[in-house]
């Protein structure tokens, strides 16, 4: 590790800084093959809830955009999920239970990734190593480790990633980076987002199918789902479970409730808005973050719909702040237990931009540093709104995608932008866990608790 040091340091800084070029002419030049007439196929790996939204979308593209898309291949480790997937795409698309199988087809141009977080770098690089294009879903990966190697594979071979922060797609952002950049809001020194939620059945628990007869065997291929013998960077992508004594049914169905596979409430929720953020305000990577919160409702005093004591690992109530060189100080506020939420906020020193939806921002001055009487930028008005055309769905930002495949167009969410919101992210889930301050050494490209 010493010794590959040096050669790490100088390659992340490097392919930081020539990322968005080297997506652009990776883009045009795979352009020269596919044609804005031939069609794009799309093998789609994990087939859970999001999968299943995502081939809905793509089956719009198909058959009311007229789009020449079309998805060729269907994979997932449940069987049953294949079954109803071939009845959403309805067409004559093979399926599998083994994602190879879809990466040795030379025919396939883009593979979704849909699967729980601790498989998305494996299946990501996997695809990027073969050729293919890649729609990853959010968070971008599970760890930090993860995240780097993603970036230098998509960089060596020259993929098109598409990580799955919609927002990212909603052109206000844009907008609301160009206004700071003309110097709109002065010195930028703080943002403040959230997302707010309640129900009772608990965070996730009410989310998507959960067949209590799930066993593992032929239809349910539980040791590949746990990855616990595949490493990236050196670790099993997740501990191995015993399916009988570690309520494998709640795991597999549930698995946003357990740190082997995701990081709750601030990898499923943080990274969209932290993502948006990042891009409004070309943040690079944070110094230090800090969290709180607890299980404080849905612990094993709760009983599940499913009917087995809550044993959630994630808090249902995360707050994190991250502090970046010389600012801003960014608050992310979740509760999974009361859905008060806070407006999304983006402070200067001069004015505060109030985003009201992905379409609309309110530019509001500070009064007693303004004269809005006497500054050009603001003419007399007593705000300014910001509008944008398009509303970061998921249907944009797969046009985003497609656009890079055919014209060479940077996608909206490439993996050097969510390889900083990664990190910012997955410190905060550090801090959690540990009790402690997490620091960024921008030498090592490593986080560690603070001395």
């Amino acid at each position: 590790m010493q010794q590959d040091r040096p050669t790490r340091r100088r390659f992340l800084q490097q392919s930081l800084a020539a990322a968005s070029a080297a997506t652009t002419l990776t883009a045009k030049s795979y352009a020269r093959v596919v044609g804005a007439n031939d069609r794009l196929h799309i093998a789609a790996v994990g087939l859970g809830v999001m999968g299943t939204g995502h081939l809905r979308h793509l089956v719009r593209f198909r058959d009311e955009r007229k789009a020449n898309v079309d998805v060729t291949w269907l994979c997932d480790v449940y069987r049953p999920r294949l079954a109803r997937a071939k009845s959403v795409v309805q067409n004559g698309a093979q399926v599998t239970m083994d994602y190879r199988q879809a990466l040795d087809d030379k025919h396939v141009d883009i593979v979704l990734v849909a699967t729980p977080d601790h498989w998305h770098a494996k299946l990501a690089i996997d695809a990027c190593e073969a050729g293919k294009h890649v729609y990853l879903e959010k968070p971008m990966v599970h760890t930090i480790e993860q995240a780097k190697e993603l970036l230098r594979v998509q960089q060596r071979t020259g993929r098109i990633v598409q990580v799955g922060p919609q927002s990212c797609s909603a052109d206000l952002f844009d907008k609301i980076r160009q206004f700071i950049k003309e110097n709109g809001i002065g010195k930028v020194v703080l943002a403040n987002a959230a997302y707010c939620r309640n129900n009772r059945a608990g965070q996730w628990r009410d989310y998507g199918e959960f067949h209590p007869n799930a066993r593992p065997g032929p239809d349910l291929d539980w040791d590949t789902w746990l990855g616990h013998k595949v490493k990236l960077c050196g670790k099993p992508l997740a501990p191995y479970r015993d399916w009988y004594r570690e309520n494998g049914p709640g795991r597999f169905f549930q698995f946003r409730c357990y740190w082997d596979y995701s990081g709750g409430v601030a990898t499923d929720l943080f990274f969209h808005l932290l993502a948006h953020l990042a891009k409004a305000m070309d943040l690079g990577f944070p110094e230090r973050v800090v969290a709180a919160g607890g299980i404080w409702v849905f612990n094993r005093n709760h009983i599940t719909p499913q009917g087995f004591p809550d044993d959630r690992e994630v808090p249902d109530l995360f707050n994190m702040f991250i502090d970046y060189p010389g600012g801003p100080t960014i608050t992310l506020l979740g509760s999974m237990v009361n859905d008060t939420r806070i407006e999304e906020t983006i402070g200067g020193y001069e004015a505060t931009i109030f985003v009201r939806s992905t379409t609309e921002a309110v530019v509001v001055p500070q009064r007693r540093v303004v004269d809005v009487k006497t500054d050009p930028r603001w003419k007399g008005k007593a705000e300014l709104v910001l509008r944008g055309e398009r509303t970061g769905n998921q249907m944009d930002h797969w046009e985003s995608l497609f656009r890079a495949v055919r014209d060479g167009t940077p996608v909206t969410a490439p993996v050097d932008l969510c390889y900083r919101v990664q990190v910012a992210i997955t410190m905060g889930v550090l801090a959690y866990r540990n009790r402690c301050v997490m620091v960024w050494d921008p030498d090592r490209q490593e986080a560690r608790p603070a001395a």
